[in-house]
């Protein structure tokens, strides 16, 4: 008994780093799933239940509020005690709270679910330092990059499944088979996880900073570098104008187009495969070429035409075009972003800016999710678009502003404790 502990503690032991790393990536890509399958059923869902744009916002807000506070908690726990036992709890508050959903429209109970959904969420960090647990320093950026694609996959495979399930006439309870779905897949999740995921540090190590998502170290590199914070400050402005559509589109769909909780699934699936296609294919090409720092532009300057765009929506025919407008701005600007942060950045502090600036834009999207919906149900389903873009033109002017600071003041003027 004591061999078979050892050897799924040994990081040298089968199974091998690769295989934990394919396993660790299942479990996010089946937990991911039943996310992005509830995300653009929730705000429908909500409306049905006669809920004022003030509850619709909170209850989008509070995912991200309580990730905000939960996820340094749950890194440190995972430093501590491992990460299995972490993810296995974090798990099943995820079910716990998509089964809350199923079965309540009462807004106070839902409301709960959202806070102990976004407690767990923190899973997700986790899981990002289990994948840097069992990867080679040299190979993290790729085992990063297959991260990104099962989140694309995610946002790709989830609505379609949301908008396939949501299709299912079951009377006044059609909205529920998602939830209970969505809660499937997180059971699912946790049963890999408890069964077959084996620890990727034994409990009580000493491990470095490169494994810890948010702390201080990170907020502390940020404010000494005039360079990063313009780089952060950019970053938040480019997920809170996404925000505006994240937390509307889908009753945006519902009051402008028309649109059941099943067609606007499958318009998210369309954007989510409009986006994939920029993350995973496109960008390789364009960068080679132009450059992380002028694909950043070009990708928020895309961003602002697609929401402008989108304001003037009326029918599927206009809906689609702007949809792949937006997709590929999205596509170009995000993971540009996140290259520069990580070119500006020293090899010794990479993961505590990354912490710092995954701070800076779960606190973005938590205000936009709340201040989104008020416009939406006060001055109607186009302001969210023109408050997004307006977050965008200033994002682009604090991003043009650091990337001539990147210019004049390379990384190489800055050790940052490499």
């Amino acid at each position: 008994m004591s061999q078979v502990d050892k050897s799924q503690s040994d990081p040298q032991s089968p199974p091998s780093s690769k295989g934990r790393l394919k396993l660790i990536l299942l479990i996010l890509l089946v937990d991911l799933l039943g996310f992005t399958l509830v995300v653009p059923l929730l705000p429908r869902y909500a409306d049905l239940a006669g809920f004022s744009p003030t509850r619709i916002g909170m209850l989008m807000s509070a995912y991200p509020f309580c990730q905000l506070f939960a996820g340094p908690i749950l890194g440190r726990l995972s430093d501590r005690y491992g990460r299995k036992p972490i993810l296995v709890a974090s798990q099943m508050g995820t079910t716990i709270s998509f089964l809350i959903l199923a079965f309540t429209k009462q807004f106070e109970f839902m409301l709960l679910a959202r806070m102990l959904d976004g407690a767990s969420g923190g899973n997700i960090l986790v899981a990002q330092s289990y994948v840097a647990d069992v990867t080679p320093p040299k190979d993290r950026a790729k085992s990063f990059g297959m991260i990104g694609m099962v989140f694309g996959m995610g946002f790709i495979l989830g609505p379609t499944l949301g908008g396939f399930l949501s299709g299912i006439d079951l009377g006044p309870n059609s909205l529920r088979l998602p939830f209970l779905v969505a809660a499937m897949f997180s059971m699912i999740a946790w049963i890999i996880v408890a069964i077959k995921l084996p620890e990727s540090r034994p409990a009580g190590s000493n491990l470095g900073t490169e494994s810890r998502v948010i702390g201080r170290e990170g907020v502390r590199t940020v404010m000494r570098d005039h360079r990063l914070q313009l780089l952060v400050l950019a970053s938040a402005l480019l997920i809170m104008g996404w925000s505006s559509l994240e937390g509307t589109f889908s009753l945006f769909l519902k009051r402008r187009m028309g649109y059941t909780p099943s067609q606007a699934s499958w318009a998210f699936a369309f954007l989510g495969f409009v986006g994939a296609f920029g993350q995973g294919f496109l960008i390789r090409r364009l960068v080679v070429r132009f450059g992380e720092k002028k694909l950043v532009v070009a990708g928020m300057c895309t961003l602002i035409v697609g929401f402008l765009m989108l304001s003037q929506v009326n029918m599927t025919v206009l809906l689609l075009p702007a949809l792949v407008v937006v997709g590929l701005g999205q596509g170009m600007a995000n993971p540009s972003m996140t290259s520069l942060v990580s070119r500006s950045s020293g090899p010794a502090v990479q993961g505590a800016v990354f912490g710092a600036m995954t701070s800076a834009q779960t606190f973005a999207r938590m205000l936009n999710y709340s201040f989104a919906n008020q416009l939406l149900g006060r001055f109607g389903e186009a302001a969210p678009f023109y408050t997004g873009a307006l977050a965008l033109v200033l994002g682009l002017v604090v991003v043009r502003l650091a990337i001539r600071r990147l210019n004049a003041d390379p990384l190489d003027s800055h050790s940052h404790g490499a």
